[in-house]
């Protein structure tokens, strides 16, 4: 990860808490844009796929939700992301009021929607809302989507080159709005190839997150929104199921608290996880068992401090290559080279550590190559075990053994004190 860093101090944190990692949609039953109310054919579906956190419009949907044992995101506007509201209004300010007093204990309430990607323009102006919120209601915490590294200097509101320009957005996002949590977005697959500063993004906001004593939420791409006739070489593309492997386990390797997929099912997007009228892509599938098990590790991985991210192989830009304190040997060792634009991540293995007093280290490794399968010969400095993340049980697997990854998947393991 490259050298700089967040400078502010922690944000102290009222009542709102962020409990279990959360596994989310975008655009789904529930969203603004959907037709669909987040009723129990919907609710049904998510429990199934993995999925403990959904969107609300209305008190009606927090009740179905609760039902489900599911945790929502409440829409402060039931019919947009972008919740403008003139405070100096009476009448505004009031109808504000009441839809909060209305909701604010219900015990399916998770957070409030505020924004979704502002320019660092309008933090001081979305940071009076929040406040004013948060006086209403301390124990609920707002959500505001940020941009991804890759948005322009006009979008993000800042100047400077793409890396420090984002570090700066994020930062001032962190001074200004004192955030429970962040969350960014990077859509990473077109139809040329692999968009390849997705590590870059994820490293700054994780870096960012940590130095706030915050989680952070990634969010990730499962369809495209330019078909047929309008795409070209740099429009989305529909990811499979193995690129969302990869994605799944390259969001637990860095330790993020949250994942959420764009999208669920919305006009004009294709390929989502599920089709408008609810029939599943192969894509729910894959997810049932990997929303679980993004959830299980992310638990284990929740109380230990991040030390680093090592790539043997393809060198992503803004990360650190592989060196000892990865603690393993891995054969056979794929040479090193930087990646380049629209690259994907062929015979690429990712460890990150976690490390914590008193605890045993922790270790993710993550077959970064989605099209193919790997077997790993490991080579650990002292016994290690494994962790079945369904199971949520450890076994041991010794200081040397083989791991088989398959496509984009990754192992969490723990080495012996």
């Amino acid at each position: 990860m490259a050298a700089t860093v967040c400078l502010w101090a922690a944000v102290a944190i009222a009542a709102w808490e962020p409990g279990e990692p959360v596994a989310a949609y975008w655009g789904g039953p529930g969203y603004w844009t959907n037709e669909e109310k987040l009723d129990d054919r919907w609710l049904q579906q998510l429990k199934e796929g993995g999925f403990n956190t959904v969107w609300a419009r209305t008190p009606e949907e927090l009740d179905n939700a609760a039902r489900y044992g599911m945790r929502a995101i409440y829409m402060l506007a039931p019919e947009t992301v972008w919740f403008k509201v003139d405070l100096d209004d009476a009448a505004q300010a009031s109808a504000l009021a009441e839809r909060i007093d209305r909701v604010k204990n219900h015990p399916a309430l998770y957070v409030y929607q505020h924004w979704d990607e502002p320019s660092a323009e309008k933090f001081s102006e979305l940071t009076r809302v929040k406040e004013w919120i948060r006086r209403r209601d301390p124990n609920h915490a707002t959500w505001i989507n940020l941009l991804p590294c890759y948005a322009t200097n006009k979008q993000l509101g800042v100047e400077g080159d793409k890396t420090r320009a984002y570090w700066e957005y994020a930062k001032r996002y962190g001074e200004v709005y004192s955030p429970e949590f962040l969350t960014y977005d990077h859509y990473q697959f077109k139809t040329s190839g692999d968009v390849g500063i997705y590590f870059l993004n994820m490293g700054i906001i994780r870096q960012c997150a940590a130095a706030m004593g915050i989680p952070f939420w990634n969010g990730v791409q499962a369809c495209s929104w330019t078909p047929g006739k309008l795409a070209s070489p740099s429009s989305p593309r529909i990811p499979g199921p193995d690129e969302m492997r990869y994605l799944v386990y390259t969001t637990a390797a860095y330790g993020a608290h949250g994942i959420y997929y764009y999208v669920y099912c919305r006009k004009g997007h294709v390929g989502s996880i599920v089709a408008l009228d609810g029939t599943p892509d192969a894509k729910y599938e894959v997810l049932k068992t990997l929303n679980r098990e993004f959830v299980a590790i992310a638990k284990m991985l929740c109380a230990l401090r991040f030390k680093g991210a090592y790539f043997q192989g393809l060198h992503p830009t803004g990360t650190s290559s592989y060196c000892e304190q990865a603690l393993l040997k891995i054969t056979p060792e794929t040479p090193y080279a930087e990646l380049q634009s629209l690259q994907e991540l062929t015979d690429t293995t990712l460890v990150t550590r976690f490390d914590a007093p008193d605890k045993p280290t922790h270790l993710m490794v993550v077959n970064c190559d989605y099209r193919k399968d790997r077997t790993l010969h490991i080579k650990a400095p002292s016994a290690a075990e494994r962790f079945d993340a369904l199971a949520g049980t450890w076994s041991p697997v010794g200081a040397e053994f083989d791991l088989s990854l398959i496509r984009g998947s990754g192992a969490l393991l723990r080495l012996a004190k």
